[in-house]
């Protein structure tokens, strides 16, 4: 063999060596240490930097409040902020989503308020002021609303009948601990997911245009790992079928790709309760997640109040 021939046979078993390399490397980075990453950032996630400036209180928009704080059901301490009841007899505690704080819902809270409803706004765990804890996407955060409830009843002593509504994360949360709280008179969700399995799965497709398996089967497995729960109990879907005869209004913007309006139809249908109602609403910015308030904050809250009367009363 010829000395060019030998040169051009090692620098070949050279070049598939690197390549070989290489692939091993991206398939490691792609399925072992991105989906490590990216679930350590969901079971830590906290608000984001541009919400954290965020500096509106209810006073800003005319609204009296208090500052409150209050313990989850498993001891997490959690802030919050307490607008009285003006005439309805009702108050509402508001869980928002992930990443966010208790200032995503503070807009519609406030026009609730100016008709009457009570509101108890507070940070999720880990989220806003409250303190740490894992994220569990809506699991563990159902003890927070849960600790929210008990927290009118037991300290503030109110008389209220008590709505929980929930966004995104807080949806599903509100969900969850409606199904185990007796003293729930009623549920608004807005953009929940279904279950941790097919959010996640959908999230997979959505973002990162892979097949479900086998990344989104990593990522379960390490979220429920790295936050220390058992994503099957995640599930809005069953949470809703044994709500009963409790009344729950679903939310969904018209266009929004993350949790889109057949999954509020789906939960819709499976609400047992003559009372429930659903809400797609459109218009301007309705194909960003969770913003059906702000596609147009008109017709979000008189359908809201209108649910409000109907569920709950005076």
């Amino acid at each position: 063999m010829t000395e060019p021939a030998r040169k051009s046979r090692r620098w070949w078993r050279i070049t598939k060596r690197v390549v070989l390399s290489l692939f091993i490397i991206a398939v490691l980075l792609i399925f072992g240490v991105f989906p490590y990453w990216l679930a350590g950032i969901v079971s830590h996630a906290s608000t984001r930097p541009v919400d954290r400036k965020m500096t509106e209180t209810p006073a800003t928009y005319g609204a009296e409040f208090k500052d409150v704080h209050f313990q989850a059901m498993d001891g997490v301490d959690l802030s919050g902020w307490l607008l009285p009841s003006r005439g309805k007899r009702v108050t509402i505690v508001y869980s928002h989503g992930l990443f966010r704080s208790r200032r995503e819902l503070l807009e519609r809270a406030v026009d609730l308020w100016k008709l009457g409803y009570g509101a108890l706004l507070y940070d999720s765990r880990n989220h806003g002021e409250s303190g740490p804890a894992k994220v569990t996407l809506g699991y563990a955060e159902r003890l927070d609303a849960e600790g929210a409830v008990r927290f009118l009843r037991d300290i503030e002593k109110t008389p209220d009948r008590i709505v929980l509504f929930g966004i995104s994360m807080g949806a599903a949360a509100a969900l969850l601990a409606a199904a185990e709280t007796p003293d729930v008179a009623a549920v608004i969700s807005d953009s929940s997911f279904l279950t941790f399995e097919d959010t996640t799965t959908h999230h997979v497709r959505l973002f990162l245009r892979l097949p479900a398996f086998p990344m989104a089967n990593e990522l379960i497995f390490l979220i429920e790992r790295r936050a220390g729960f058992d994503g099957a109990k995640l599930d809005a879907l069953s949470a809703v079928q044994h709500l009963g005869e409790k009344p729950v209004m679903f939310i969904a913007a018209a266009r929004d790709r993350r949790m889109p309006p057949e999954i509020a139809r789906r939960l819709y249908e499976n609400s047992a309760s003559s009372r429930s109602d659903l809400l797609v609403i459109d218009g301007p910015g309705a194909e960003v997640h969770a913003h059906g308030y702000q596609a147009n904050p008109g017709v979000y809250i008189t359908r809201v109040a209108a649910f409000l009367a109907s569920a709950v009363g005076n």
